[in-house]
């Protein structure tokens, strides 16, 4: 990410695409309070306070989405989020499978992640509502009114 974009504030920002249909919240946690909490002898129950949150838009929010037909594949939210928060976020969940698998990414100009976006549209997520037409057995109730 060496080539991120400043905003009128002057912090350096990525694009982050999400293809997960209601998105995703990236919460980032002290490391230093994460070792304490894992070393502890007494089980800590409380949950750990993340120290930054940035939610992402999803797929839903793409401009083309249109809830009636519910039709995912190549959409995908677009948040500009900080980079310093993107690349420590990443660094702190290097195992998440929607990261691995391409469903959340980011690029450092716009137009790299709609291309990168465009790369990988016709490939499915999973989260792809079904197409009921293509169901056996089911038929459409407006198509009994003849």
């Amino acid at each position: 990410m060496a080539h991120a974009v400043s905003s009128a504030r002057g912090a350096e920002t990525v694009t982050v695409v999400c293809r997960l249909p209601s998105g995703l919240v990236l919460d980032l946690y002290d490391p230093e309070d994460l070792r304490r909490r894992a070393g502890s002898v007494a089980p800590v129950m409380a949950p750990p306070v993340p120290r930054a949150s940035v939610r992402l838009e999803g797929a839903r929010r793409d401009a083309r989405f249109h809830a009636r037909d519910n039709r995912l594949l190549g959409l995908a939210g677009r948040t500009q989020v900080d980079a310093a928060f993107w690349a420590a976020w990443v660094e702190q969940n290097p195992g998440y499978l929607p990261l691995k698998n391409g469903l959340v990414f980011a690029q450092a100009r716009a137009a790299d992640a709609e291309a990168r976006l465009a790369e990988c549209a016709s490939q499915r997520t999973g989260l792809e509502g079904l197409d009921p037409s293509t169901l056996p057995g089911v038929t459409p109730a407006h198509a009994d009114l003849g």
